[in-house]
């Protein structure tokens, strides 16, 4: 792992732009989150595959309960989805990423019972997560899920799978477009106008995207909620815009020396930070809907910052045996 650990550098570029540029109060946390993540990193680095799928088990029981638990708390930007304690805000869904990789990495793949099991355990945090809502994160469990399915279904089975779901995905958009009062009866009015919200995203009037641009091609910052965090990319670059440069650069190299990292996770890491680099900064530039998924590396936040670093540690972990599809 050690001569991995290269990459590191141009993710210490992107921390450090980060933490200087955020606001004072948030600097030290970010600080302290940066610091937190290289522990975490290289603890899980050090850990024996047993004890990691001991606490495999433990993450996603918990995990499934902070799930649960935070369904019951108030809106905070428009979701459910961070618990606070004290002075810090814990955000369930980060958590339950690694507990899924890890489940369905020491998941046992040897008859129907695995893959009912494999199945189970995906379908019901995706379920909350969704109500929450948070529609990010359940493209993340969906990027993980079919990152594993290999390992569980034969290609024939996956054929069929895929089949079926292609079938119910369109069932569900013919509902949605064709048969609108069908869809709300079965549904619910929530999830229907949380669907229009991204599929008509081109035709809102977004205030945090529409002053994000105003802020890019002014070069002067206006007032949008999520600067620190899912618009921090619009923020640097209505600070300085060779701030883009380097952003961009800096993630081709963490992506080009990935896909010469050899390991059972590698891939999975590298599918994650692509879907999330490319979906953070399309809806910057109000190219894709906003669906909260945050900048690795830059946007503010501890539980991602860590969960983020946890993933490099998994990506760059080489276990005794090759139980991915890497």
């Amino acid at each position: 792992m050690k001569k991995n650990l290269i990459i590191l550098i141009p993710i210490f570029v992107l921390e450090l732009l980060s933490i200087f540029y955020l606001k004072n109060d948030y600097q030290i946390k970010q600080l302290i989150w940066f610091v937190l993540g290289l522990i975490s990193l290289f603890i899980v680095s050090k850990l024996k595959e047993k004890h990691l799928k001991t606490i495999s088990i433990l993450l996603y029981i918990v995990s499934i309960i902070l799930l649960t638990v935070v369904l019951f708390h108030p809106y905070t930007n428009g979701s459910r989805g961070w618990l606070k304690l004290y002075k810090i805000s814990i955000q369930p869904s980060e958590i339950t990423k690694i507990s899924l990789i890890l489940m369905a990495l020491f998941l046992n793949n040897k008859n129907f019972i695995s893959k009912l099991i494999f199945i189970l355990i995906f379908l019901i945090p995706s379920i909350l997560t969704f109500v929450e809502p948070d529609t990010g994160a359940v493209i993340i469990y969906g990027i993980i899920f079919l990152f594993f399915l290999p390992k569980f279904f034969s290609k024939k089975e996956i054929t069929v799978f895929l089949s079926i779901s292609l079938i119910l995905v369109g069932s569900l958009f013919y509902l949605y477009f064709c048969q609108k009062d069908i869809f709300i009866d079965i549904f619910d009015t929530s999830i229907y106008y949380r669907l229009d919200r991204i599929s008509a995203f081109k035709n809102q009037d977004n205030m945090q995207v529409n002053n994000a641009l105003i802020s890019i091609g002014s070069g002067k910052l206006l007032y949008f909620p999520e600067a620190n965090n899912d618009f921090f990319f619009a923020y640097l670059l209505s600070k300085n815009y060779y701030n883009f440069y380097l952003i961009i650069i800096s993630y081709f190299l963490i992506s080009t020396l990935f896909l010469l990292i050899k390991t059972p996770l590698s891939n999975l890491f590298l599918y994650i930070l692509l879907f999330q680099v490319t979906e953070n900064i399309g809806m910057n530039f109000n190219l894709l809907p906003v669906i909260g998924i945050p900048l690795p590396f830059l946007s503010y936040g501890g539980s991602h910052t860590i969960t983020t670093f946890l993933m490099l540690g998994l990506g760059l972990k080489k276990f005794s045996n090759n139980r991915s599809t890497s």
